[in-house]
Parts: C-alpha cells; sequence; structure tokens
C-alpha cells in the first residue's frame, strides 16, 4: 500500500511502532522505525497519525486537562493507564533524580518512573512538532486504552499485559479489521519480543483503527481544545460510533 490513510503509532522497545490502513480498509502496512523523523517521512502522506506518547506538555502547577478527563472516561478499571504528562523543563534533564527534582519543585508533584521511561521518546517527538509545522498538523496523541474503552462500550476487563487482556482486545479488533490477526502474526514474525512487545502490537492498530472507522472525524478531550505555551495542543483523541453498532470490516488481504 502506498503510506497515506490512517496511522496508528505506539512507542516500542525499538523505537516506533506505526500501523497503517489504507483509506478504503484493503490494505495495510506495519513497520518498527527507530527514528520518529523516519516514520513521518515514510508516513507524511498519511491523512490522519494517531500516537500515544504526550504532545503538548504541563506548564507549571498546572495538569494537563486531558489527562483527568481522559481518566474520567476510563472508570472504573483502567484510570491508571494514563500517566501524568512532566512539564517541559523535564525534557532536558539528564537523569532520573535531576527530572524528578524539577517536576516536583515545577508542578508540586514528583515524576513516576514510568512518566520517566517515555521522556526521551517526548523529548524526540516534541523536537519534531517543533520543527515541522507540517508534522505538528498530522500528529494526534490519542491513548490506546481509551480508544478501546469509546469503541466498545466501556473499560477493558483485563489488564492488556496479562493473556486474557491481550485475548479479550485483539477479540474486540477482529470485529471490526479483517487483517487483525494477519498484522499481529506478521509483527510477531518480523520483530523479537526485545524490539516490540506483545501488546505494542495491539496499542497501535487499536489507534488505527480508531483513526480508519473516524475517517478523520474525532472527538477530544477536553472538547474545546487547549495548549501548551509552545503552541502544541494538550488534547487526547478518540472515537466513538454513536448510535451503531460496529459490524466486522470485510476486505482483502494486500499489504506491504
Amino acid at each position: 500500500m502506498s503510506h497515506g490513510g490512517y496511522v496508528g503509532i505506539d512507542g516500542c522497545p525499538g523505537g516506533w511502532l506505526a500501523v497503517a490502513l489504507s483509506e478504503d480498509g484493503q490494505s495495510w502496512a506495519a513497520d518498527v522505525y527507530e527514528d520518529i523523523n523516519r516514520l513521518w517521512e515514510a508516513h507524511q502522506e498519511a491523512k490522519l497519525l494517531l500516537i500515544d506518547m504526550p504532545i503538548g506538555l504541563a506548564d507549571g502547577r498546572e495538569p494537563r486537562a486531558c489527562d483527568a478527563l481522559a481518566r474520567e472516561l476510563l472508570k472504573p478499571g483502567r484510570t491508571s493507564s494514563i500517566f501524568a504528562a512532566p512539564v517541559r523543563e523535564v525534557l532536558g534533564a539528564s537523569s532520573y533524580a535531576e527530572a524528578n527534582a524539577l517536576q516536583r519543585e515545577l508542578s508540586g508533584r514528583g515524576l513516576s518512573r514510568q512518566s520517566w521511561g517515555l521522556v526521551p521518546k517526548i523529548r524526540r517527538l516534541d523536537e519534531l512538532l517543533q520543527q515541522d509545522p507540517e508534522a505538528s498538523g498530522g500528529f494526534r496523541e490519542s491513548h490506546p486504552e481509551l480508544c478501546f474503552a469509546q469503541l466498545f462500550g466501556g473499560p477493558m476487563h483485563h489488564g492488556k499485559k496479562t493473556p486474557e487482556g491481550f485475548v479479550e482486545r485483539l477479540a474486540h479488533l477482529r470485529r471490526v479489521c479483517a487483517h487483525a490477526d494477519a498484522i499481529v502474526d506478521e509483527l510477531l514474525a518480523r520483530y523479537p519480543r526485545k524490539a516490540l512487545a506483545r501488546d505494542d502490537r495491539l496499542d497501535a492498530l487499536a489507534l488505527a483503527v480508531t483513526g480508519w472507522l473516524s475517517g478523520g472525524e474525532l472527538r477530544q478531550v477536553p472538547a474545546e481544545g487547549d495548549a501548551d505555551r509552545t503552541g502544541l495542543r494538550r488534547t487526547i483523541s478518540f472515537y466513538k460510533p454513536e448510535g451503531r453498532t460496529l459490524a466486522l470490516a470485510t476486505g482483502g488481504q494486500e499489504h506491504d
């Protein structure tokens, strides 16, 4: 397939996993990119790129409204999957101790180890979006657990890293994407666990499916929009299929 359509992106041990679905749903592509700039070069013709990574960052003592609102939509049971985004100054820290001290000084709250683990990827994405206005317009922040909850009637019952959670999420994706098994199986065959975790495959696919089903007509929290001091939007996007049942998507198996 050409690298248009709808792309779901998830950070992974090997860099960034991108799953792309064509506009007509007939073809797909899935690859791990070591560098976010290479990913953007490959997919800059896409209609929409949904990425599971904070974009606009927290300013001072006011946390991002989108994180709090997304947690509300994930009650009960999945609120902890939304990590608090760091303040911008943390991107320049060279150690967890330094980052935690900065976060506490500027926001009044410490920085979790999980959030610190994301900082290198947040930094690289931020650099791309600050330097390239087209990239800034193409990427939208999203979250797989929020997408699953909004697409399929509520938060998932099992943690995504458990065997039950994997089966639960894949079963839902099969309902709406005829290529779900082929995508998951090919990624398993091509990439070792040290480069791509099992749940990363479903996360990226959930984001791609969200973009494809929405046709680009997404909802977001906060609904009225928000931006950080650099102008990057602080919203988390998702799609909720109002008033209809999601049917099995059918289509060919072409891919590259």
